[in-house]
Formats: C-alpha cells, sequence, structure tokens
C-alpha cells in the first residue's frame, strides 16, 4: 500500500507535487468536457436539408438538390447555333430531346469558359425548363446540413442572387462549406435572356 502524502511522515514537495498533478488532470478533464458538449451543441445546432449533388465551378464549390438534377455526364455532341449570347453552347439531344447547352463559367463572368476539354453537364430542370449546365468537375452527392446564421462564402465565381444559402458537410470528422445554387433563378434568368 503507497503511503498518502497527508499522512504523518510523508515530505511535504511531495504532497505538493501530487495536489499540482492532480489539479492538471482535473482542468485537462473539464477542458475535454467542455470540448465535447461544444461539439455535440454544434451537432445539435445542425439542420439537415437533404442529398444534393456537389460540383465545381471557377474554383467554388457548390450543390443543386437532387430533386433539380435529371442526370449529370459528358456532354457527347453538341450543335452550336448562330446568334446566341456568349454562355450559351447551342444544343444537345438527350434521349431525343433538344436541351440547350449553358457554359455556367461565361454566364456568371467567372473569367472564361470551362476548358474545351471539360464537357462534364449536370441536366438541371425546373417549371418545364432544362438545360445542360457545364461545370469543372463533380465531386459527388452527399447529405447537406445547414445551421443558423451560416451565410454565402462570397465568392466572386457565382455572385449571391444566384445562391440560395449555405450548407455543410461532415468528411473526415472536419466540416465542409459550400454554397447552394439556385437553380430556379439560373433557369429563369436563363429564360429571359
Amino acid at each position: 500500500m503507497a503511503a498518502r502524502p497527508d499522512m504523518p511522515g510523508q515530505d511535504s514537495g511531495l504532497a505538493e507535487l501530487l495536489a499540482a498533478i492532480d489539479q492538471e488532470v482535473a482542468e485537462e478533464l473539464r477542458r475535454e468536457q467542455l470540448q465535447a458538449d461544444r461539439l455535440s451543441a454544434d451537432k445539435a445546432a445542425l439542420t439537415e436539408i437533404g442529398r444534393h449533388l456537389c460540383f465545381r465551378l471557377a474554383g467554388q464549390d457548390l450543390a443543386v438538390p437532387l430533386a433539380q438534377v435529371l442526370e449529370v455526364g459528358e456532354l457527347e455532341t453538341l450543335r452550336p447555333l448562330p446568334f446566341l449570347p456568349d454562355w450559351a453552347e447551342g444544343v444537345t439531344n438527350i434521349r431525343g430531346e433538344i436541351v440547350s447547352v449553358t457554359n455556367l463559367a461565361v454566364f456568371f463572368q467567372t473569367g472564361g469558359r470551362a476548358q474545351k476539354k471539360s464537357r462534364t453537364v449536370i441536366i438541371l430542370h425546373e417549371g418545364g425548363m432544362k438545360t445542360a449546365a457545364i461545370v469543372d468537375k463533380i465531386t459527388g452527392t452527399r447529405l447537406l446540413h445547414t445551421r443558423e446564421g451560416l451565410a454565402n462564402s462570397g465568392s466572386a465565381a457565382v455572385p449571391a442572387d444566384f445562391l440560395s444559402g449555405a450548407a455543410l458537410f461532415m468528411a473526415e470528422d472536419s466540416e465542409n462549406r459550400l454554397d447552394i445554387l439556385n437553380s430556379g433563378r439560373l433557369l429563369a434568368a436563363l429564360r429571359l435572356q
């Protein structure tokens, strides 16, 4: 049985050392508990907003609700048409239906066209309108969350008028942030121009 520092005959220096160690351990346990409580509160404050298709455009991470996506893939055929705005690449045939092709990098004036070899498209639809939107890269589908006060990133790639908010997803124990493209507003703007 080990001798206790508060017992008679024990060195007072040893008693002080053990008391200091006990205090450090107790403080570390309190810090860890506070951190665990904060993480738990952060997760509780998250609101699930559903599955989204995630993609990159001009260095910005974006997402669009899966309900507004018909399909994704590589653009195989493109028929240019005369007298269209710069952002309208032309039309393509998707399963027997003629669909417009929109270069989002040009439409949002991000500084240039998507690379010619990059013909990754997302077929967006809403309110009877469709477009094959050219993006840089599709990064996957993710379950997204939001929390009160989460704002758009303010990136220059997509104007805030075309964003419907920001979201978070968990990957490798860290929160990753992206902006949500308002495809309804995009399709309405394409129709008006």
